[in-house]
C-alpha cells in the first residue's frame, strides 16, 4: 500500500517549518553578536558596512520564510531562499574575512537541508551555487589565486559535493525508513478500527479489562446489559468471573473470562445471551429434524393412504357385521390420527429461518382477531384485547400467528366446554423490563391442572384423546427461534401463556 502523498508531504513541511525557524534564530543571533561587538572583531571584520546590510538582510529573509513554511510551504519559495540564503551567508563569509572566519560551517547548513528537502538535481545545484560564490569571493573577487587558497577553496567545494552526496543517501534511507513506519502506522490504524467496528457489531458483549479490573473497552451490547465506563472498575457482578458462569436475572447471561497471552494480566469478558444461543441452537435443531422427518413422513404416508383407502372399502361391503363397522371406524379413526400428527410433525420440521423485523404489536393483534373471528364464523365466543399503547416488537409475523392460533384455539377448546353460555379469550399486552414486551394469552376454561403444568411443553404429551402434544411444543419452539420465551403461569378461571419478546431498536 502506498502512503497519501498527503502523509509525505505532512513530514517534509514540518522539517521545513523547523529549518526556518533555525534560520530565523540564526540571523537573529548573527544580528545581537554583531551589535555587541564593536569592533567587529568577531563579525564583519573586513566590511563591517556590508556585513550589517546583508545580517539585516538575512533577517527578514528568514522572517519572511518562516511566514511562508507555516502558511502554505511552496516547493520554489523553498529552493529560493536555499539560494538566497547561501549567498547571503557566503557574503558575510566574505566580509567577515573569509573561510578562516568561521562561516563555512553555518554554510554547510543550507547544503544538507537543500538535500535533504529536494535530493537529487536541485540538492546538488545549491552545493554548485555555494562552491561557485565561496570561489568568486575567494578569488575572482579580488584577484588572487594562490596555491594555498585556490588548493582550500577546492577542497571546500569537494566537501560541499561529498556532504550533499552523503545526505541524498541518507535522506533516501531515512525516507524509505519514514514511508515504511508511516504505512504500518495507516495499517495499525486500519487494523483497529476495523477490529473496534467488528467488537461493536457483535451480537455478544465484549470488555477488555487490565490485571486490575480496570475497563479499557467495551462494545454496545455489553453497555446494553451493564452499567460501564472506561477507565473505573468492572460492576460488582463481573467482578468474580475467572472462568465461565452464568448470571442470574431477568435476562439470561453466560460470562467467560479469556486471558490475553504476552500482555500484563489484560483479559476479556465475553457475554453471551442464552436466549439468543437457545435460538441459534433451535434452528439447527430444526434443520436436523427436518430432513429426518420428511423421509419418515414419506414411508409412513404411503401405507398409511393404504390402510385408509382398505378401511373405507371394506366399510362399505354389503352385509358386514356391526362388530367389524366398528373396527373399520376404528381403523379410520387411528389412521386419521396418525395423519395429523406427521402433519404436525412436518410442519415443525420445516419452520423456515425466523425474519425479525419490526412489528407494531397493536395493529397485529387488531389483523389476527379479525382473522380468527372469520375461522370461527358461529360467534360464540369473546376475544377481547387490552393494550397501553403500541410497542414494536422484534417478531416474525408469520410465527407469530401461528402460536396465537395454537394458544387460542386449544383456550376456545377448553373454554367452551366450561363456558357453553359466553366462552372468552383475552390477549394483554404490558411492558416488560430490559427492553422486553410482554404479549399474555388467557381463557376463562379452568386452567391446567399442577400434575399437568411441568411436562406441558413436551413433545407428544397431551389430555386429549385426538391431540397430537405437539401444538405447545410448536409455539416454545417457534418463539425460542424469535429470541422469545413461553411460559404458563395461571389466573383464577382459566389458562395464562405469557410471551416475553424483544423490543424493536
Amino acid at each position: 500500500m502506498q502512503l497519501s502523498p498527503t502523509s509525505k508531504a505532512g513530514s517534509g513541511n514540518r522539517l521545513l517549518r523547523l529549518y526556518g525557524y533555525y534560520s530565523l534564530f540564526l540571523a537573529l543571533l548573527i544580528i545581537v553578536v554583531d551589535s555587541i561587538d564593536k569592533q567587529d572583531r568577531l563579525l564583519g571584520e573586513r566590511a563591517p558596512q556590508l556585513f550589517l546590510i546583508l545580517s539585516s538582510v538575512y533577517v527578514i529573509s528568514a522572517a519572511t520564510f518562516v511566514a511562508i513554511a507555516n502558511r502554505r510551504p511552496d516547493s520554489q519559495a523553498t529552493t529560493s531562499y536555499m539560494f538566497i540564503e547561501t549567498a547571503l551567508l557566503t557574503g558575510m563569509m566574505y566580509a567577515s574575512g573569509g573561510l578562516a572566519a568561521g562561516f563555512s560551517s553555518l554554510l554547510l547548513i543550507p547544503v544538507i537541508m537543500a538535500n535533504l528537502l529536494a535530493p537529487g538535481v536541485l540538492g546538488y545545484g545549491v552545493a554548485a551555487w555555494l562552491s561557485l560564490a565561496v570561489f568568486y569571493t575567494q578569488h575572482i573577487l579580488h584577484g588572487e589565486f594562490g596555491l594555498s587558497d585556490t588548493a582550500n577553496t577546492g577542497v571546500y567545494g569537494a566537501i560541499t559535493f561529498a556532504i550533499a552526496t552523503i545526505t541524498q543517501l541518507l535522506s533516501r534511507r531515512i525516507r524509505t525508513a519514514i514511508d515504511l513506519a508511516q504505512d504500518q502506522a495507516y495499517n495499525a490504524r486500519r487494523l483497529q478500527r476495523l477490529s473496534q467496528q467488528a467488537l461493536m457489531t457483535l451480537p455478544d458483549g465484549i470488555i477488555a479489562c487490565t490485571r486490575y479490573q480496570q475497563i479499557l473497552f467495551f462494545n454496545q451490547q455489553a453497555a446494553d446489559w451493564f452499567p460501564l465506563r472506561a477507565g473505573e472498575k468492572l460492576p460488582p457482578a463481573l467482578e468474580h468471573i475467572f472462568r465461565s458462569e452464568k448470571l442470574s436475572g431477568a435476562q439470561p447471561l453466560t460470562v467467560s473470562r479469556i486471558s490475553i497471552p504476552d500482555t500484563d494480566g489484560d483479559f476479556l469478558l465475553v457475554i453471551e445471551d442464552d436466549t439468543r444461543v437457545a435460538a441459534e441452537a433451535q434452528q439447527i435443531k430444526l434443520a436436523s429434524l427436518g430432513r429426518l422427518t420428511a423421509s419418515i413422513a414419506h414411508e409412513i404416508r404411503n401405507p398409511l393412504s393404504a390402510l385408509q383407502q382398505a378401511s373405507q372399502l371394506l366399510s362399505e361391503t354389503p352385509g358386514l357385521s356391526p362388530e367389524n363397522q366398528r373396527l373399520t371406524r376404528m381403523i379410520e379413526d387411528n389412521s386419521q390420527r396418525i395423519n395429523r400428527t406427521i402433519a404436525d410433525i412436518l410442519q415443525l420440521s420445516r419452520g423456515r429461518q425466523a425474519r425479525c423485523e419490526p412489528l407494531e404489536l397493536a395493529a397485529f393483534l387488531d389483523r389476527f382477531k379479525r382473522q380468527f373471528l372469520e375461522l370461527h364464523p358461529q360467534n360464540d365466543f369473546d376475544l377481547v384485547i387490552h393494550s397501553e399503547d403500541s410497542p414494536q416488537v422484534r417478531f416474525d409475523a408469520d410465527h407469530l400467528v401461528q402460536v396465537l392460533n395454537n394458544l387460542c384455539n386449544n383456550g376456545l377448546r377448553y373454554a367452551r366446554r366450561l363456558h357453553t353460555d359466553k366462552p372468552q379469550l383475552t390477549l394483554t399486552v404490558m411492558r416488560g423490563d430490559h427492553s422486553h414486551t410482554i404479549l399474555d394469552v388467557s381463557d376463562n376454561g379452568g386452567g391446567v391442572c399442577p400434575e399437568q403444568q411441568e411436562r406441558l411443553f413436551e413433545p407428544f404429551h397431551t389430555t386429549e384423546p385426538e391431540g397430537t402434544g405437539l401444538g405447545l411444543y410448536l409455539c416454545r419452539e417457534l418463539c425460542q427461534a424469535n429470541e422469545a420465551d413461553i411460559s404458563y403461569t395461571g389466573h383464577p378461571g382459566g389458562a395464562l401463556f405469557r410471551i416475553r419478546m424483544k423490543d424493536a431498536e
